[in-house]
């Protein structure tokens, strides 16, 4: 184990996208670790090597020990606490998910540290590591950098991440770490994992995600967006409008004053694309927006635009989606 003063990277162990974001975080532990004049080398928690054949660093360090056989927060972040005092490493990186942003802090307080969580990039100058985080609902930037001496925890916004494939390497070295953790750590019993329900997921982490704008005000036709919205499995966001006549909840927001989103797809009804709005949606990776107004700015930043009336589209969009649906489509 040699460590001290390198980067170590802590591997995500569940999760759809988890070989793409530890691809990303390998490559950001690599680039600052070729900054700092270090090396860097990657945490796994669990019982099995083969997930490891695909990573390209060096070596990776599998904490094993009976109380690991599941997951508990107080549990991991004791042992991992512990094998970072014996790796001394300059710092840990993990990923901004539900886990990682809930065992950073924890971590931290083990060393005697902190953590800064929710990192939109990370740079080295001076060999000192300058952490850039979002605040205030993406409206400004802080930077933020840890006194000498302390153990260094951060995590990283998934999106922020560089997901270019990893390059062909030879499969990691997996050096087995046994931990004992005092039986008096756990303070919680894990039970089971209930997927999410995607009506109430963050639109700050949703995949899919309907937007509802001024067009959709009419009781009746925000009735069928949301049936819409269930229908595609997706997170019903607003406009500020839409908030502000009390149409919607003001965390279903989107825009400058409300959430940034980066859903995979976004679909824009009724909204006519103000500069607040487009603000919080630019990220997306893909927009199709439905506008009876061919000048809407919307159809500007969309890559599919309709020119239609949404009062005579959607009762038949929401029609053949169903029957695509019962015809077990």
């Amino acid at each position: 184990m040699n460590q001290t003063g390198g980067v170590l990277v802590l591997l995500e162990w569940c999760g759809e996208e988890r070989q793409a974001i530890n691809t990303g975080l390998l490559g950001e532990g690599e680039r600052i670790a070729k900054s700092l004049g270090t090396t860097v080398g990657a945490i796994a928690m669990g019982d099995t090597h083969e997930t490891f054949t695909e990573l390209w660093v060096s070596d990776v360090y599998l904490l094993k020990g009976e109380a690991l056989s599941e997951y508990r927060c107080e549990v991991f972040a004791w042992a991992i606490a512990a094998f970072l005092k014996k790796a001394a490493p300059r710092v840990l990186l993990a990923a901004h998910g539900d886990r990682g942003q809930e065992l950073a802090p924890r971590i931290a307080f083990h060393l005697n540290s902190a953590a800064v969580t929710g990192c939109a990039d990370i740079t080295v100058k001076d060999g000192r590591i300058r952490y850039v985080r979002p605040v205030y609902g993406f409206q400004f930037v802080e930077e933020v950098s840890f006194s000498p001496g302390l153990a260094e925890i951060a995590t990283i916004l998934p999106e922020a991440l560089d997901r270019r494939p990893a390059p062909k390497s030879e499969p990691p070295h997996v050096v087995e770490v046994p931990v004992e953790v005092p039986s008096d750590t756990a303070g919680s019993k894990h039970l089971g994992i209930i997927p999410p329900d995607f009506r109430m997921v963050d639109i700050g982490f949703a995949k899919r995600i309907v937007g509802a704008g001024a067009g959709t005000t009419d009781p009746e036709l925000l009735a069928l967006v949301e049936e819409f919205a269930r229908l595609l499995e997706g997170s019903l966001g607003a406009t500020r409008p839409m908030v502000d006549e009390g149409h919607l909840p003001k965390e279903r927001m989107i825009g400058q004053t409300g959430k940034s989103v980066a859903p995979e797809l976004y679909l824009a009804l009724g909204i006519s694309g103000s500069p607040h709005h487009i603000a919080g949606i630019q990220e997306s990776k893909r927009i199709i927006a439905i506008n009876r107004d061919v000048r809407a700015p919307i159809f500007q930043f969309s890559d599919i635009g309709f020119v239609a009336d949404l009062k005579k589209v959607l009762p038949g969009l929401v029609a053949r989606i169903k029957a695509w649906r019962d015809t077990g489509g």
